[in-house]
């Protein structure tokens, strides 16, 4: 079945951690009616689920306007097209993909340090391994500068038992293999940030998937 509860989460951001587990995430805290709210980012590549990305700047979202017209909280989106909600395959801006695998960047994974490697090399590979982290970073503290930022989470929101409640995949969800995380595979319930800054008046997206995920995908998400 495909994800649950495909939402997008605008909020007014406060804060940012790099939070480690079974994957570690970049946890941001963001305000708005209902919140807190957390936001979960996959911002590291692990063995089997490399991570690809893309940050496109002087962005347009497909629909700005019904975005900037939302008030601040969790919004339950249907997955389906001509509205609000994202599909990495599908989804056009002017006539034109919104987003290809050909503009996105393999993030590596972490090496631990190989016998002679030189200082220069280790600090290269923590430097590209951390690019994400970085880049989320950067705009995180943009958002909060500008006082009427807002982020514009998509994704699988979720309620944490009394706690607070948030949204994660906010990444492509569909062409997973059907014996690796396939039960998610749908079509338009990709995740993705937007990041607005009226201050600047310019927008940024930020795209995640996985080197697993395939883009051609039938109207069930799946590979075809």
């Amino acid at each position: 079945m495909p994800i649950t509860n495909y939402s997008v989460l605008a909020g007014d951001p406060v804060s940012g951690k790099v939070v480690t587990g079974s994957s570690t995430h970049y946890q941001i805290t963001m305000n708005g009616t209902g919140g807190p709210f957390i936001v979960a980012v996959n911002i590291e590549s692990v063995d089997g689920s490399e991570v690809l990305y893309a940050i496109k700047e002087d962005f347009t979202p497909p629909d700005p306007d019904a975005l900037t017209a939302l008030s601040l909280g969790m919004h339950s989106l249907p997955s389906a097209p001509n509205g609000l909600a994202l599909d990495f395959v599908r989804s056009e801006i002017d006539g034109e993909p919104m987003i290809t695998k050909e503009e996105m960047t393999l993030l590596p994974k972490l090496q631990k340090p190989t016998k002679g490697a030189t200082a220069e090399a280790v600090l290269i590979n923590k430097a590209r391994a951390a690019a994400l982290k970085n880049a989320v970073t950067t705009l995180l503290d943009m958002t909060i500068a500008d006082k009427n930022g807002v982020i514009y989470a998509f994704g699988s929101a979720f309620a944490d038992s009394g706690r607070v409640d948030g949204i994660h995949d906010i990444h492509m969800n569909q062409g997973n293999p059907l014996n690796n995380h396939g039960g998610d595979n749908g079509i338009w319930q990709d995740g993705a940030l937007f990041i607005h800054l009226p201050a600047k008046q310019t927008w940024t997206a930020i795209f995640i998937a996985f080197q697993t995920e395939s883009w051609s995908t039938d109207e069930n998400g799946n590979p075809s």
